[in-house]
């Protein structure tokens, strides 16, 4: 039985990876994005196809949606609905029509961990940092796209950078070495190509507060 489930699911892994979108979503999907070039689009497809693997993967994790583009990417896909059906047919199941948000209203990290976790095995994490369903956003400079950073590379501390999400630290820093407080510090050296700067943001919920 269990190597029908390996040969069933590498049956399903390929067919997410030979699967040609729809001429129709490309071109929706390009009346929205009209800034991106052939390769963006690519990029863009690459990143959803990801998602795709990380569902045949993962069929019962309740996965986030880390990408802004790949959102869209998606509905517009969700539209072909003769399609869709038949992708969905030949992945065995049907991808959730809402995925999990990047975070809670509450600022919890939600599904997000999980979801970087699975994307960096997909990717056979060291080669790049983040996997491109992660950075694809900022790859594309997309307008309202969603930034990460792998590790900011604080310890007991989260050295947060605007506009960011440290996706080491979602799940909480821990106290800064001496103190029994959170504490923010200003950013070290620049990480993984971020440089730092004047303002602090978010990193993912629970990352820090205030002196």
């Amino acid at each position: 039985m269990a190597t029908f489930g390996l040969r069933q699911n590498g049956r399903r892994l390929a067919a997410v990876d030979d699967y040609q979108f729809p001429g129709s979503v490309r071109q929706r999907f390009v009346q929205q994005h009209g800034e991106l070039t052939v390769d963006g689009i690519r990029s863009v497809e690459a990143a959803a196809r990801q998602w795709f693997r990380l569902g045949v993967r993962h069929p019962k994790a309740r996965l986030a949606m880390p990408s802004v583009i790949v959102d869209d990417f998606w509905r517009e896909f969700v539209l072909q609905t003769r399609e869709y059906a038949e992708f969905c047919a030949a992945l065995g199941r049907v991808p959730p029509r809402a995925p999990e948000p990047a975070t809670t209203a509450d600022g919890r990290p939600g599904a997000l961990q999980a979801t970087f976790r699975y994307a960096q095995q997909d990717e056979l994490a060291g080669v790049r940092p983040l996997p491109v369903l992660f950075r694809v956003d900022q790859e594309l400079a997309v307008a309202g796209g969603r930034h990460y950073l792998a590790d900011c590379g604080g310890r007991g501390i989260c050295y947060e950078l605007k506009g960011t999400i440290c996706l080491q630290h979602l799940g909480g820093s821990g106290k800064a070495p001496g103190s029994g407080t959170w504490r923010l510090r200003r950013p070290p050296p620049p990480v993984d190509g971020f440089s730092g700067n004047d303002g602090f943001s978010g990193c993912g919920g629970g990352c820090g507060g205030g002196n």
